[in-house]
């Protein structure tokens, strides 16, 4: 039997979409975002989600944060599910100046879950406990992603063993299940250093937070960069790993969580910290001797240092132990660190007086074998808001 015939005014919208998708791909962010105006006026919800997108990042138009949460509302509205995911994305990370509220998103999650989205369910699956007793639960939403296609998903169940079809989801139990990692009890610290202060959270991940995370950043990979002679951001010899920043659009709600609990270690509030970045090195890739803080006597860092602030302390936090060497060491001190999976490290860049410790040099340390993954936090003196968009 041939499907039913689209509504001439959906096929409409379509082809206006598609239209804007291609003025957007030769360049014409202008001319692209009006015809994605006009196609989701003519009920095209995945233009609203684009916009949204577009309003979130500034594109052909300034950033719009209160704009970018409406259009995304309307795209629930009318049915699209990718749309609730990003939605509970955002009310994660406190976009607009809306509170975080967890219990939305859950709901948002479970929503976009139901209605067949993949990024929701892979979410869902990483925040129930590997040994609840919804533990099912968790495995089939994992391969119910995998069989969407969700990459994170697959590589999940790549890790399990073959299983028969199981029974159908409760939604009821996975929604009592979810825990969000911001809300776990800290693991005590560990001073190892008074002065400058620095400590060890022994498994402040867990195993699966830190594959998920290592998993979720790996396509965002690019070579890492320095601040120049000039202030502007360089590919240097002195750094030759490679990074990748979660920015607004890149964590989703299990990354914000995550975010909010290494914002808890690190003491600081979670509105004053740069986006989470994971960082890879490769055998012989290091960082050599620098520190975190940004220097108050050069000229070339006043602009960022005025706008955004001193970067006052750090986190880092090991995500696979599969490798030799790469421990971070702090050649002032003669003192070197190397955790476990899940454990981290938190130090302060400035003295108790508020001047910048020259004692927090510190080096990444290259793997003589295999490869070593970290995911690293900045928290600045005053809120970032805006500056990992």
């Amino acid at each position: 039997m041939a499907p039913d015939p689209m509504p001439p005014g959906d096929a409409v919208a379509l082809r206006t979409f598609r239209e804007a998708q291609a003025r957007a791909q030769a360049g014409d962010a202008a001319a692209a975002r009006r015809l994605l105006a006009d196609a989701a006026a003519a009920g095209h919800a995945p233009a609203w989600l684009q916009l949204a997108v577009w309003n979130l990042i500034g594109l052909a138009g300034p950033v719009d944060a209160p704009a970018a949460l409406a259009q995304l509302r309307t795209a629930v509205q009318r049915g699209h599910a990718p749309a609730l995911t990003l939605l509970a994305q955002l009310v994660a990370a406190g976009v607009g100046g809306e509170a975080r509220d967890f219990a939305q998103v859950r709901s948002l999650l479970l929503q976009a879950a139901r209605a067949g989205e993949p990024r929701a369910a892979v979410q869902l699956a990483l925040l129930i406990p590997a040994t609840a007793p919804q533990a099912a639960g968790r495995e089939a939403l994992l391969r119910a992603a995998a069989a969407a296609g969700e990459p994170v998903a697959r590589a999940f169940v790549e890790r399990l063993p073959p299983a028969p079809p199981g029974p159908p989801l409760d939604w009821d139990a996975v929604q009592a299940a979810v825990a969000w990692p911001h809300e776990r009890p800290l693991p005590a610290a560990e001073l190892r250093r008074a002065q400058p202060r620095i400590r060890a959270l022994p498994g402040l991940l867990s195993a699966d937070e830190c594959i998920y995370v290592a998993l979720k950043g790996l396509p965002l990979l690019r070579s890492a960069r320095v601040v120049g002679r000039d202030g502007r951001s360089t590919v240097d010899a002195m750094r030759s790993n490679d990074t990748a920043k979660f920015g607004l659009l890149e964590a989703d709600a299990v990354v914000q969580s995550l975010d909010l609990r290494v914002a808890a270690a690190l003491g600081h509030p979670a509105e004053h910290g740069e986006g989470l970045a994971l960082l890879r090195y490769q055998v012989g890739q290091q960082y050599l001797p620098h520190c975190d803080w940004i220097d108050p006597q050069r000229e070339a860092t006043q602009a960022d240092l005025a706008r955004w602030g001193q970067r006052i302390a750090t986190c880092v936090v090991y995500l696979n132990d599969g490798f030799e060497g790469g421990a971070t060491a702090f050649p002032e001190l003669g003192l070197e660190l190397r955790g476990a999976v899940g454990d981290a490290f938190t130090w302060d860049n400035l003295r108790p007086d508020g001047t910048v410790d020259p004692l927090t040099l510190h080096a990444g340390r290259p793997p003589t074998r295999g490869m070593k993954y970290l995911l690293s936090k900045w928290m600045r003196d005053r809120s970032q808001e805006g500056h990992d968009v």
